[in-house]
């Protein structure tokens, strides 16, 4: 098709021209488009690992342990913050209750998933006469504690650190 469209197409004059009939635009398109995919392609060629020093390669490995080491750190605290930790039920939904907060305020264990480093609002619940009620926090969770951080007020943000509730032993 490319053959039949630079017959039709007068190449020479395409470039004294500043007006362009919608042909010759494709044309102008598929030729710049076609151009940078080999220039691309011969980039990629050109990249080589060979290049880097043996003192590169060191440092790119200690890099890449560091950021390792890191993962595995979070990681840990990760499953610190839920690891034998009590659970309660209220009905068929299970929670993990907050130490030392104002009020025993309860978290469903499903929402625990979506705490993150960055503050969102999640709802806890109290017990009032045998039922469960709600309220709205803010709660995020900093990558170096276990605990979480909330604020009671959502438009007047101070984060206090809370840890959920140990299991108690049997003895």
């Amino acid at each position: 098709m490319d053959a039949e469209l630079t017959e039709y197409i007068d190449i020479v004059d395409i470039e004294k021209k500043d007006t362009y009939c919608d042909e010759e635009k494709k044309y102008i398109l598929d030729t710049l488009n076609s151009e940078r995919l080999l220039r691309k392609k011969s980039e990629r060629r050109s990249k080589t690992y060979d290049k880097y020093t043996k003192e590169d390669k060191k440092h790119i490995l200690e890099e890449l342990n560091e950021k390792r080491l890191d993962d595995q750190r979070f990681d840990i605290i990760k499953k610190r913050r839920t690891a034998k930790k009590q659970k309660y039920q209220f009905g068929i939904k299970n929670f993990y209750k907050f130490n030392h907060m104002s009020r025993e305020y309860f978290i469903d264990i499903n929402d625990i998933k979506k705490v993150s480093s960055r503050p969102i609002i999640m709802t806890l619940y109290y017990r009032v006469f045998g039922e469960l009620k709600k309220k709205d926090f803010l709660i995020k969770i900093e990558i170096y504690s276990d605990k979480f951080f909330i604020s009671d007020d959502i438009l007047r943000v101070y984060f206090k650190g809370y840890a959920l509730e140990r299991e108690r032993s049997i003895s």
